[in-house]
């Protein structure tokens, strides 16, 4: 009887325990609503007194009287282009007609915020002392003293905007506009080491095949191989040197002694180099040069670092860095060489394989002599 006594007593110490700390539980939870209710009105009352005290300047205001404007891209080269006064009109006419909200006000440049700062244009305004930076979804507005503005935009308007600076832009980069005075022209094929020197007959039929349509971030481009031959225009004009290198179908990179970027191009310039410019494999004057027609490459280190099958960068790139490093025919390999890759090269339905050690490379069954050859395949695996 007296362990029931004790045991009901125990219960009903737990009960009263229970609804006590359920009480106080509840009486916390309204304490701390009624806290964030009451900081949340604090916020939106400082948010309120800053703006009365520093409205935010609207875009109307911001274009008002605009007469001197540049075009900058995030994506290409780092120029920035003039804008004509007929371009000018269009983007702030444009600009003026966002539905935008305001998001954020700072008095210091925000760098840290990758999802409003990834902009692919700027416009810079000089006689306003700011810059607009725009994407598909953000406008960004930064003055001269470090302050910054953020708007939500309606993502149509947005892209229509976006299209519109693209082709102002690009319409800067024609090519009889950003190669004017051409002194010099000349086609190279490096993979087949053959050189053209274009008459001035040509030049301009050339140039006027040189469509650049947009910039190409380089980030896109990480992994991806010019084509065979590997060809380059080489334009030296009055004011500087370029050098416009084909990727591919639809890409080139602009290479210039201040700046460097990747385009997508009209693919006719492709079919203009290759049927003006035509070249063949000549795996007849070099029996490394078949290598040029792998579809497949399989690595096979030997220490185990680079063990790897590609298609789509290194079936390209080894084959070149093999054939275009000097190479010399001899009986033997000396004793002191270590093996380092065993490489097969996969074309046609045949495999060729190839043995590179320090200094030498087996090939076909014979020896080849080629100073530091493993240290080059292996610093170009390792980038």
């Amino acid at each position: 009887m007296k362990k029931r006594n004790i045991g009901v007593i125990f219960g009903g110490f737990m009960i009263v325990a229970l609804i006590s700390g359920a009480v106080t539980f509840f009486m916390l939870s309204q304490q701390q609503s009624k806290n964030e209710k009451k900081a949340e009105q604090l916020m939106n009352q400082n948010i309120k007194d800053d703006r009365e005290e520093n409205p935010v300047m609207g875009m109307k205001e911001i274009l008002d009287q605009v007469d001197e404007a540049y075009l900058e891209s995030y994506l290409g080269a780092s120029n920035i282009v003039e804008i004509n006064d007929k371009d000018l009109g269009i983007i702030v006419a444009q600009l003026k007609s966002l539905d935008l909200k305001l998001l954020m006000k700072s008095d210091k440049l925000v760098e840290d915020i990758e999802g409003y700062n990834k902009c692919s244009y700027g416009i810079h305004i000089k006689n306003k002392n700011i810059k607009i930076k725009v994407n598909e979804k953000y406008v960004i507005i930064e003055d001269i003293q470090g302050g910054t503005q953020f708007f939500e935009g309606d993502t149509d308007q947005l892209n229509r905007l976006n299209e519109e600076i693209k082709a102002i832009y690009m319409s800067k980069y024609s090519a009889l506009e950003l190669f004017k005075d051409v002194k010099s022209l000349w086609i190279e094929a490096k993979d087949e080491q053959q050189k053209w020197v274009v008459e001035e007959l040509g030049i301009e039929k050339l140039l006027r095949n040189i469509e650049l349509i947009a910039p190409v971030d380089e980030k896109d481009m990480i992994g991806v191989v010019s084509q065979y031959p590997d060809y380059d225009i080489n334009i030296e004009t009055n004011e500087k040197n370029y050098k416009v290198h084909l990727m591919n179908e639809e890409t080139v990179s602009l290479d210039t002694a201040d700046s460097y970027a990747y385009y997508r191009c009209d693919p006719k310039l492709w079919k203009y180099i290759h049927d003006t410019y035509p070249i063949k494999l000549k795996d007849d004057a070099d029996e490394f040069k078949v290598l040029l027609k792998t579809s497949k490459i399989i690595v096979d280190d030997l220490d185990d670092q680079f063990d790897f099958e590609d298609d789509t960068y290194y079936n390209v790139e080894i084959p070149r860095w093999i054939i275009q490093i000097n190479k010399k025919q001899v009986e033997d390999i000396t004793d002191e060489e270590d093996l380092m890759y065993h490489i097969k090269f996969m074309m046609d339905g045949e495999m060729i394989e190839a043995k590179i050690y320090e200094n030498y490379i087996i090939y076909k069954g014979k020896n080849y002599y080629s100073e530091k050859i493993g240290e080059i395949i292996k610093s170009g695996l390792s980038v």
